[in-house]
């Protein structure tokens, strides 16, 4: 669902998928902007319109446009865009959970339960709704909507779903039960019944469908909208900093995780949207932790940001750290180096980050310049030895580096609680992680592999040729 804010006549249209709203969009006039489920509060005192339609019909409606295309000449959905889609696997993508819906994310499945959701979904924001056109009789009621607002307006057809033998597909009796579950709020509230075209009533109680809380939608209006927020704007890309963050951190952002984004987008908005799949079954508070941080590497002024960063850390972080990867974790670190509250904090902030960023710099060097090495290792070093500047190689079976770096660092970490929680997850994630703490802890104490003097290593290297 996307809410169209129209410009001339002033009104919102609460555009429902495949209920005739490309068609009534396209006659009401100018666009100002649009919004993913939610109508900005600035909007809200317009006269709003809504369309529904008859919800099996709607469902097939949609369900042959993925699958056969539409009728609209270069249209996105001119052509089928997913051709073996069955019943059963629609009811499936309406059922998953980790299937999105809004529009933060672009994929196949995730646009496809766009368009299939219960009209009734809180999403579909139909609770916001002054007046509601039926698609059945869509003509008439629109003709007498423009009558009444005083809109010169014609009604074209447009994004009709193509028609033809194989849409007439079977459906089963447990599919039909499937569907009259998932859709019996529509039925319910919209008035239609089973096998009826047109509703039973004309007046609805949309009410109880309004989320009795705020919701993700409402908060972070910008990341849910058409908006492209540049630098100079970059407090207007974040949810205001006063946010309550209970429902960021009850939002679980569907998909499956995917490998970190490194590129870089101008457009702060498309930026954040292209970081979420790392995000995936996480929280979305997670994610605006790390919004607020690329919008604070762009600009170290957006005190906004800033405290939006600090409420975050203070209040959530027992919430979310177990859902941050280390490449986020290392730069929340950097970020407390950069701006933190007092010294001990940046301090604090800066033992995390240079922690992380040493073992990293040391397994790069690993992959880069050596090859695999078989664990644990056939061949062991005596203690000792010089390394540079007067350093020694660390003792392995008995030395205590590692323990003395982990004790000293969880006394700095009570020292500054904030700060401190993260220093010491990072550490952690460190020993964890398949790093240089972990493999020398796996090996510690186990007694070096004894030395073979030059002259026992000739006589078996004579012994060995004479074999051969």
């Amino acid at each position: 669902m996307t809410n169209f804010i129209i410009d001339k006549p002033r009104i919102v249209f609460i555009h429902l998928p495949k209920t005739g709203g490309t068609s009534v969009r396209d006659a009401l006039g100018r666009l100002e902007g649009r919004y993913f489920g939610h109508v900005p509060e600035r909007f809200r005192d317009r006269h709003s319109l809504a369309v529904v339609r008859e919800p099996k019909a709607r469902f097939l409606s949609a369900f042959r446009m993925f699958k056969f295309g539409n009728q609209l000449a270069e249209d996105y959905y001119a052509e089928p865009r997913w051709p073996d889609l069955s019943i059963s696997q629609a009811l499936d993508v309406l059922e998953d959970p980790w299937i999105g819906y809004d529009r933060s994310h672009r994929d196949l499945p995730w646009n496809f339960k766009h368009h299939i959701i219960p009209q009734t979904h809180p999403f579909n924001c139909l609770f916001y709704a002054d007046t509601v056109l039926r698609f059945e009789t869509l003509e008439e009621d629109f003709g007498a909507f423009c009558a009444n607002f005083g809109i010169a307006a014609e009604l074209p057809r447009l994004r009709a779903s193509r028609s033809g033998q194989k849409h007439e597909e079977r459906w089963r009796p447990e599919e039909e039960e499937r569907f009259m579950r998932l859709f019996a709020d529509d039925y319910r509230f919209l008035g239609y019944a089973s096998g009826r075209p047109e509703p039973k009533k004309k007046r609805y109680n949309f009410e109880p469908l309004r989320p009795k809380d705020r919701t993700v939608y409402d908060l972070w209006p910008a990341y849910f909208s058409d908006q492209k927020i540049f630098l100079k704007d970059a407090a207007q890309a974040l949810p205001d900093e006063s946010s309550v963050l209970e429902p960021f951190a009850d939002e679980i952002i569907p998909g499956s995780p995917t490998g970190a984004w490194a590129g870089r987008s101008k457009d702060l908005v498309a930026h954040f949207q292209k970081l979420q799949p790392e995000f995936s079954g996480a929280s979305r508070l997670a994610h605006l932790l790390a919004c607020t941080i690329v919008v604070l590497r762009r600009d170290p002024s957006c005190e906004s940001a800033l405290r939006l960063f600090w409420r975050i850390l203070d209040e959530q972080f027992e919430v979310i750290r177990s859902e941050l990867s280390l490449r986020w974790l290392v730069s929340i670190a950097d970020t407390i180096a950069d701006f933190g509250r007092s010294s001990g904090e940046r301090a604090v902030g800066m033992s995390a980050s240079i922690y992380a960023n040493t073992a990293k710099l040391h397994e790069s060097e690993l992959k880069l310049f050596y090859p695999k090495r078989p664990w644990p290792p056939r061949k062991r070093f005596s203690s000792g030895g010089a390394l540079f500047d007067g350093m020694l190689t660390y003792w392995v079976e008995k030395g205590d580096m590692i323990d003395n770096m982990l004790a000293r660092s969880g006394k700095v970490a009570a020292s500054e609680p904030t700060a401190g929680k993260v220093l010491m997850e990072v550490i952690e994630r460190l020993k964890l992680g398949p790093t240089v703490y972990r493999r020398f802890k796996r090996i510690s104490g186990v007694k070096a592999a004894p030395l073979v003097d030059d002259k026992i290593k000739e006589r078996l290297q004579r012994i060995m040729k004479n074999n051969v």
